[in-house]
């Protein structure tokens, strides 16, 4: 099945929001091998709903469009589908109930003035279990089209439990197994990895399936998109793709091998491991803290973080020496090295990290310019800090990377253990 999306919003032209459902549907569809061929984005207006629309219907077998089913004046979704399709809008007994149901779940009263109890003639309302709006949807043949809210959590949930049932009997079942292979490294730039590190690895990986690369903050994703007839031809495929990465030359710079994210192996390797983790952050403001407490089942290993950001604070709570801040400055090995010991003993955990740096885009110096930072760290078993110079970016995406260097410094010393 092949299906197209439509989101709409000027907010979206403008930089006001960013849009995560394209992106969370792109995965899904790739997941569950359907194909995922096109994203609109267009403004509030008529005429480019009407394009889009016009394309969407002529190529996809499920057309969805995400946002402007809201009570707003420029919430004209419904409006511009029933002119599109010729189909008055109409009252329906059904949208009443998922709009009294929307309601009744969060306590509020039902505003009849909303008119979520109407839909385009011969369009099926669509229940919201996390929000207010009801969607819609709408079978023509083997054609069809949803239209969703433009919230995340109310578009994911209403794409997963009403749409992929109403559409289930369009869904034909593949005869063909795929999987997308990760193999996640650091410390090699794309250049480095395919002209010298490993040079027949990218010819060698395409025997098996389509080869791709990413660069991200502090290495290169190298994906397989491996196929087979059954599962157990593409569990040997699968094999194949790991033993070509780990007999490698590039074997040194990998960390990884999977869809996981630093994150989710930190904290699945803590436990394994029985270790007890926790941060102390200047120039990351909490951030490294925030990416472990994304992952579930965090709470198991991650003791916590102190945000040191000022230096009072590096003295006071985590006993970096005045005397070392005075001599060597906030952003120092020194430094790093005695925030991870004070943390370790604050936090009473196994193994701490911690980051101190210039973000910019001020602060920086000749000798410190910005994306400096150094990175300690303390356990039982060692304790050091280092100091890095890294190219500099804007501010967000510099913490960025001051985070992903923390944090692949403490998978690194888990891996010690």
């Amino acid at each position: 099945m092949k299906i197209q999306l439509i989101t709409i919003g000027n907010e979206l032209l403008n930089g006001k929001v960013q849009d995560r459902n394209a992106y969370w549907l792109a995965g899904f569809c790739h997941e569950h091998h359907i194909d995922f061929t096109k994203n609109h984005i267009i403004p509030d207006e008529k005429e480019a709903l009407f394009s889009s629309l016009n394309q969407a219907w002529n190529e996809a077998d499920l057309v969805i469009t995400s946002g402007g089913l809201g009570p707003t004046k420029d919430d004209l979704t419904k409006d511009m589908i029933s002119e599109f399709f010729k189909r008055p809008i109409i009252e329906c007994d059904k949208a009443m109930h998922c709009a009294l149901e929307n309601y009744k779940k969060s306590k509020r009263e039902y505003d009849p003035r909303l008119e979520y109890s109407k839909v385009p003639e011969g369009f099926e309302p669509l229940l919201n279990r996390v929000g207010y709006a009801p969607g819609l949807f709408f079978r023509d043949n083997s054609k069809m089209i949803a239209a969703l809210p433009g919230v995340p959590s109310e578009f994911k949930t209403m794409f997963t439990e009403e749409v992929l049932a109403l559409a289930k009997n369009n869904i034909k079942e593949t005869s063909t197994y795929r999987k997308h292979v990760i193999i996640k490294t650091w410390k090699a730039p794309e250049s480095l990895i395919f002209n010298s590190i490993a040079p027949t690895l990218w010819d060698d990986l395409s025997e098996l399936g389509e080869v791709s690369s990413l660069p991200n903050p502090m290495g290169v994703d190298i994906g397989v998109k491996i196929q087979a007839d059954d599962l157990s031809q593409l569990s040997v495929k699968e094999q194949k793709v790991r033993e070509y990465a780990q007999n490698s030359p590039l074997k040194e710079n990998i960390w990884h091998i999977g869809k996981e994210t630093i994150e989710q192996v930190i904290v699945q390797r803590a436990i394994e491991k029985n270790i007890r983790i926790g941060f102390a952050e200047s120039c990351t403001g909490g951030l490294c803290a925030s990416r472990i407490t994304d992952v579930a089942g965090s709470s198991a290993v991650f003791m916590g973080s102190v945000v040191a950001y000022h230096n009072e604070v590096k003295e006071n709570v985590l006993n970096v020496n005045k005397s070392t801040l005075e001599k060597y400055g906030a952003v120092s090995s020194e430094t790093a090295w005695e925030m991870a010991q004070g943390a370790r003993k604050a936090l009473s955990a196994d193994l701490v990290v911690t980051t101190t740096g210039v973000a910019g885009p001020g602060g920086g110096s000749k000798h410190k310019p910005v994306g400096t930072i150094g990175v300690g760290y303390s356990s039982e078993r060692d304790c050091a800090g280092d100091l890095h110079h890294l190219p500099a970016k804007d501010r967000e995406e510099m913490k960025l990377v001051f985070s992903q260097l923390a944090l692949m410094k403490m998978l690194e010393q888990i891996e010690l253990y």
